[in-house]
C-alpha cells in the first residue's frame, strides 16, 4: 500500500516516448555534424587553404584574394 501523501503516478504516454527518441536522435545527428565542421575547419586551417596567408592560387577566376607582401616582406601590406 502506498503512502497516502504521494500522488499517483500518471501512465506513460507513448507518443511523448516517441517525441524523446527522436529528439535524442536530432541531438546525436547535430554533435556528430559540429564535430566534423569542426575538424574540416581545423584541416583545412592546417593545409592552409584559407587564412591571413592562403596559398590559393591568384589567378582563380573571381579570385577577390589577399594583398600580396611588399618588398622587404611586411606581412601586413
Amino acid at each position: 500500500m502506498g503512502s497516502l501523501f504521494s500522488s499517483p503516478k500518471p501512465a506513460p504516454n507513448p507518443e511523448l516516448e516517441k517525441q524523446k527518441a527522436e529528439q535524442v536522435k536530432i541531438n546525436k545527428q547535430e554533435s556528430e555534424r559540429q564535430a566534423f565542421e569542426s575538424s574540416e575547419r581545423k584541416r583545412k586551417i592546417a593545409g592552409n587553404l584559407y587564412g591571413a596567408e592562403s596559398t590559393q592560387d591568384e589567378d582563380m577566376e573571381g579570385f577577390t584574394g589577399y594583398r600580396r607582401k611588399m618588398m622587404g616582406g611586411n606581412k601586413n601590406a
